[in-house]
This record gives structure tokens, C-alpha cells and sequence, in this order.
């Protein structure tokens, strides 16, 4: 259980900035306000992508489940109703 979390936060940390719809922030000079403003913003962005497609894959599953339950107790249903 511990390796399947540390690897599930893992690779939120290394997503993050890969899934960013990243601005140049390279004609700022480094350690300046307006840098350090373009490169938390480009975090925020990478962040919130990641947690979007988080809540709609979670969304997804949970959808998965409820239907195959439902499968579940109609064909124990039908089972009853037969004998």
C-alpha cells in the first residue's frame, strides 16, 4: 500500500509542471518579482489540470461501479424470480 501511494504521489509532483500550459518565462530575470509571479502561475495551472483529470477519472469509476452493481443485483433478481 505504501509503494502504490508513494508512486501515486510521485508522479502527481513530476506531472505537475509537464501538464502546464507553460508561459516564457524566460526573457524575465530570474529572482525577480514578475518571474517568481510567471512560474507560480505556471504551477497553479499544471496543478489544476492534474486535479481536473483527477475528479473526472474519479468521476468515471465511480460511474463503473454503480453500473456493474446494478448489473449485480438485476441478475441476482432475476435468479430469485426464477425458482
Amino acid at each position: 500500500m505504501k509503494k502504490i501511494l508513494l508512486t501515486f504521489i510521485f508522479y502527481l509532483l513530476s506531472s505537475n509542471v509537464s501538464f502546464a500550459n507553460e508561459s516564457d518565462c524566460s526573457g524575465i530575470k530570474k529572482l525577480s518579482k514578475e518571474y517568481l509571479v510567471c512560474k507560480a502561475k505556471n504551477i497553479k495551472d499544471g496543478a489544476n489540470n492534474v486535479n481536473n483529470k483527477i475528479k473526472e477519472g474519479s468521476a468515471n469509476k465511480t460511474n463503473q461501479i454503480t453500473e456493474g452493481t446494478k448489473n449485480i443485483f438485476n441478475n441476482i433478481k432475476n435468479k430469485i424470480k426464477k425458482n
